[in-house]
This record gives C-alpha cells, sequence and structure tokens, in this order.
C-alpha cells in the first residue's frame, strides 16, 4: 500500500511538472513574439475573439490595421480555441498588455476576464456587443435592437403585410442565450407582433447547421414568404438555394452586407434590401478610443456605430 501511495504521488508531481512546462512555455512564446514585434514606447493592444473567418471579423480586421498604423499602435489576436478566456487573460496579464478589446458572440462571457484586466490597470474595450456588469471601459457596437426593427420592417414592407418570416443567424450569434442575439431577435418581434398578418416563424443559426441545409428545409415545410439574413456569406449560398428550386422571387430575402453578390442581386431584384453595419468603423474605432484613453482624454463609454439600408433607391435604380 505504501508503495501504491508513493506511486501516486510521484505521478501527481510528474504531472503538474508538465503543466508548469506547458503554461511557462506558452507565456515564453508570446513574450518573444511580443518583444520581436513592437517596440517599447508603442502602445500594445491585444484582440480576444471566438471566430476569425467571418466577413464580419475580416472588416473589423481591416479597420483595426488602418487605425494602429494611424496611432503608432501595435496589436495581437487571440482566438479562443485549445485556450479558455481565463488562459487567454493570464497570459495578456504577464505580457503586460496596455488595453484588450474583446470582440465575443457573447462578451458577458468574459467578465471576469474584464474585471481582472481592470485591476491591473489594463483598459478594457467591449465590441459588437455589451457586458455591462462589467468594469469594462467601453463598449462599441450597432444598436442590435434598432437593426432587428429596421430589418422587420423592410421584411414587411417586401411581403406586403401578409406573411411569414424566416431569420438565418450568421457566424457574430453563436449563442442562443447572447444579449446580441436576444437584441436582434427581440427588436424583430417588436416590430412583427404590431403587424397582424405576419409571423416570426424560424429562427435557425448557421453556426449549428450550413444555411443551405435550414433554406431546404424551411421550403420543404413551405414555412416562410421571406428569409433575413445577417451574414453576407450566408446570403450567396441561400440565393444558390432559391435559384436551384426556381424559387427566386417567391421568397423574398432582407441580406446584410455590401458585397459585390448583395449589391448585384439588389439590382436584379433578387434580394430587397441590406443592412449594412460598418464593421471596418468598429475596428477604427477600437483603436482610435484605446489610443483616447490611453493619453487620458476623457471619452463616452457607449460608442453608437450607425447601420445603413441599401436597397434599389438609394442604388439609383428606378
Amino acid at each position: 500500500m505504501k508503495y501504491v501511495i508513493k506511486a501516486l504521488e510521484f505521478s501527481i508531481i510528474i504531472a503538474l511538472l508538465t503543466l508548469s512546462v506547458i503554461t511557462f512555455n506558452k507565456i515564453n512564446q508570446v513574450e518573444i513574439s511580443n518583444a520581436q514585434s513592437y517596440r517599447e514606447d508603442q502602445m500594445h493592444l491585444a484582440i480576444v475573439t471566438d471566430e476569425i473567418s467571418s466577413y464580419a471579423y475580416q472588416r473589423f480586421l481591416n479597420g483595426v490595421e488602418t487605425e494602429v498604423k494611424a496611432v503608432d499602435a501595435v496589436y495581437e489576436v487571440y482566438e479562443i480555441g485549445d485556450l479558455s478566456i481565463d488562459d487567454i487573460v493570464q497570459m495578456l496579464l504577464i505580457t503586460e498588455v496596455d488595453g484588450v478589446v474583446f470582440r465575443l458572440s457573447d462578451n458577458n462571457l468574459a467578465g471576469k476576464g474584464i474585471d481582472a484586466c481592470k485591476e491591473q490597470g489594463i483598459f478594457t474595450i467591449v465590441v459588437g456587443n455589451d457586458a455591462p456588469e462589467s468594469a469594462r471601459d467601453i463598449y462599441i457596437g450597432t444598436n442590435k435592437f434598432n437593426q432587428g426593427r429596421q430589418a422587420a420592417t423592410l421584411a414587411i414592407e417586401a411581403i406586403k403585410e401578409d406573411g411569414n418570416i424566416g431569420v438565418i443567424l450568421g457566424s457574430e450569434y453563436h449563442f442562443e442565450e447572447s444579449s446580441v442575439s436576444n437584441n436582434f431577435i427581440g427588436g424583430i418581434q417588436d416590430v412583427v407582433s404590431k403587424a397582424s398578418l405576419v409571423e416570426l416563424t424560424e429562427v435557425a443559426y448557421s453556426s449549428q447547421k450550413r444555411a443551405e441545409l435550414i433554406v431546404d428545409e424551411m421550403l420543404d415545410q413551405n414555412a416562410i414568404d421571406l428569409l433575413i439574413c445577417t451574414d453576407p456569406v450566408d446570403v450567396n449560398r441561400i440565393i444558390r438555394v432559391l435559384v436551384d428550386r426556381n424559387r427566386v422571387g417567391d421568397i423574398k430575402v432582407i441580406a446584410s452586407g455590401d458585397t459585390d453578390e448583395i449589391i448585384d442581386g439588389i439590382e436584379k431584384n433578387v434580394i430587397a434590401a441590406s443592412i449594412v453595419e460598418n464593421y471596418e468603423e468598429l475596428g477604427r474605432f477600437s483603436v482610435r478610443f484605446f489610443s483616447k484613453l490611453m493619453s487620458g482624454e476623457g471619452v463616452s463609454a457607449y460608442i453608437n456605430v450607425p447601420f445603413q439600408i441599401l436597397d434599389q433607391n438609394n442604388l439609383g435604380i428606378e
């Protein structure tokens, strides 16, 4: 029995040592990377995100890259995956960054991490959806409730105040319980509830199932007359399904974004309208207001980034 206990103790010691080495190596790699990539006098910003492949993220990053050159800052991206939010926050505390931008599908999940950063004097900015219970310095985002209301208003106009509406939420909407999902859908319901012949019948997430499959199922069930889609990539997939099934014109689409394909769809009356959120502005503002915080300027705790409507009227099509 004595030998068994000693063996267990030895195994625990080995496991702890291994964990310590792995953690040290991860932290050391970050420190080496940082040392090679920025000067001592530059402002150092970290971006924490849970997705890096979407249209919205790429536009956001374009804005970040434009603005860091203007304010002489550097940034690095930490994607939540193999490492948890807690792991990443610990690495940020050790590397002594000046500020952190949290761009998660639900920034409330980073509440404790935000508070830990603030306790160490690190400025914190949340983007896209708020974490109001945290100690964050600034929230930068579009009013998702108003965006949902506008999407519903466009939808009701497109189906002439009679029909069923379906919604496909894209890569920004990972969690059904997230505030950004609740606010956007809440805005849609606020408008739909006042239209007697219109109903919100379907809400689906393309992070859980591909948009093509979702649309196929909706068409098979004859459940919708119009689709609101929040991801430009999903819009292209939806249009292909409608074309393949000869349902273009039967099913109206309210899109998101201003890609060439979406503009072409509006011009050809395949897409009724598109809501354009300025993701690049979100990126630029994240860096710009971080710079203001670093210089001691007073800034608002909430920075609203307006969205635009793209339809045949403002494309100059009669």
